[in-house]
């Protein structure tokens, strides 16, 4: 088991060191190059150690959820962070148990490479707090995805490094290479991936129906994250067009656990929104850790966000914590948080903030401005997060529709995304920076939004709405 897992790795360096000096003989800084990308592949316990280090220390100047974490999920991260260190430093025997289940005998066990690491820090640290600000190792699938993107437009020095540099970029590639190898079923792939990597890209077509002729329509809208401009939002013009006579829109974002907000914001709020005279402005408050690190990452998602539409910092530069906490009455903030975070700004994410030059900015196509003058109802759930929960808060928050279902998970931000590359393994990490609140201090990672209708006894969400529909018509 541990000559297989090696095999493969060495097959992949060795290759692209052949094709390296095949390609640039000549080159003396490119062999240069080789030697590092060959050495990456011999790491030592201390460099595996050293990285895990690097991940702490990053996150205790950048990530502000300590508290929310063990007040909301139980967890202490910091204590989670010496378990699993503790695991690293003595590996094989900390997981001997694990692959003994698995049918892998100790001598067998893989040898503690870059890939097991990170087995390590996503199933033993990362696992147990899964859905809190978007904190987590990315795996291939989600690499090649957000690649493209986190390394131009929506790109900090600190995210093109990550997406940039040769160890990431190889890791990346051998992991890919790993995961499709290995024989889902085997032993070896259990005790790496322990089930399919994290955070799948699932299908975003929309579908619209109407479910009731000139009374009720049905939208359906899985996800903002791979969303296609072309195709959904030909679909989306089509079908505000056809529920013109309706009374009722239904839309259903359950099991969407985010995306772009300039999705829902462009084509789903903005051309719906009953009173354009009306769009009430949607304050947000980020604050950010009491670090050099903590401060220089937000100022730089500052700068990202006012170029947007999204969010509209209402000052150029991040203020101090007092400076905001003075002016403003956040009954609700909590305390303890408040000791580890030193700056702020608030936002202003009104739809209002949208005009035709932001469309043009992202390169989406037109939706013309219909407005919906029946009642717009939204079906959420507990797999709600980022793009998708902040959907639904905005949504109740101003109101725009009447929320049915459950409440919604949480990963709530401001920022593009923040990623951070460990230096020895190339292993890319991903969290939120700013601790985020609405207009009284709530920490909204840790108060969800509550739908205005929970879910009937026995029904799911769409019969519950059909049933209030029913019920309002008893009710005139």
């Amino acid at each position: 088991m541990k000559s297989s897992i090696r095999q493969v790795t060495m097959i992949l360096i060795v290759s692209m060191a052949m094709l390296f000096f095949v390609s640039c003989k000549n080159s003396s800084q490119q062999l240069i190059s080789n030697e590092k990308l060959i050495a990456v592949g011999q790491l030592t316990k201390e460099d595996f150690l050293s990285d895990f280090d690097y991940m702490m220390q990053t996150m205790e100047d950048t990530f502000p959820y300590f508290g929310v974490a063990e007040r909301k999920l139980g967890v202490d991260i910091r204590a989670r962070g010496r378990e699993t260190r503790s695991i690293i430093e003595k590996y094989p025997y900390s997981l001997q148990g694990f692959a003994s289940e698995l049918g892998i005998s100790f001598e067998d066990m893989p040898e503690l490479d870059e890939h097991v690491f990170w087995s390590i820090i996503r199933h033993e640290f990362f696992s147990h707090f899964i859905g809190l600000a978007h904190a987590y190792p990315l795996n291939s699938g989600l690499y090649n995805t957000f690649q493209r993107p986190y390394s131009s437009s929506y790109s900090t020095s600190n995210n093109h490094h990550a997406f940039t540099n040769p160890i990431s970029q190889k890791f990346y590639r051998e992991q890919e290479v790993l995961f499709n190898t290995l024989d889902e079923e085997g032993a070896l792939f259990q005790f790496i991936f322990r089930s399919s990597p994290l955070l799948q890209i699932k299908d975003s077509t929309v579908k619209g129906e109407i479910i009731e002729k000139d009374r009720i329509a049905y939208l359906n809208v899985p996800s903002f994250l791979n969303f296609n401009v072309n195709t959904d939002t030909d679909t989306l013009r089509r079908f505000y067009r056809d529920i013109n006579e309706c009374d009722h829109l239904i839309i259903d974002i359950r099991d969407n656990d985010g995306g772009s907000p300039d999705i829902w914001r462009m084509f789903i709020m903005k051309p719906l929104w009953q009173n354009r005279d009306h769009m009430p402005d949607m304050p947000l408050y980020a604050f950010y850790r009491d670090s050099k690190l903590g401060k220089s990452l937000g100022e730089e998602s500052l700068k990202i966000e006012a170029q947007g539409s999204r969010n509209i910092p209402e000052s150029d530069n991040l203020l101090t914590i007092s400076e905001i906490i003075e002016e403003n009455h956040f009954s609700h903030m909590n305390e303890q948080d408040v000791q580890d975070l030193a700056y702020g700004v608030r936002f202003n994410t009104s739809i209002s903030n949208i005009q035709w030059h932001h469309i043009q900015q992202m390169r989406f196509p037109y939706i013309p401005d219909t407005s919906f003058d029946g009642k717009v109802w939204l079906l959420t759930n507990g797999n709600n997060y980022s793009g998708g929960a902040l959907f639904a808060r905005h949504a109740k928050e101003m109101g725009f529709a009447t929320l049915v279902g459950e409440q919604t998970g949480g990963a709530y931000t401001t920022s593009a995304g923040m990623f951070f590359a460990l230096p020895n393994t190339g292993i890319i990490l991903r969290w939120d920076i700013d601790y985020l609140t609405d207009s009284e201090g709530r920490a909204l990672n840790e108060f969800p939004t509550t739908p205005h209708h929970l879910n009937r006894p026995g029904m799911d969400a769409l019969e519950t709405v059909l049933q209030l529909i029913e019920e309002e018509v008893i009710d005139k």
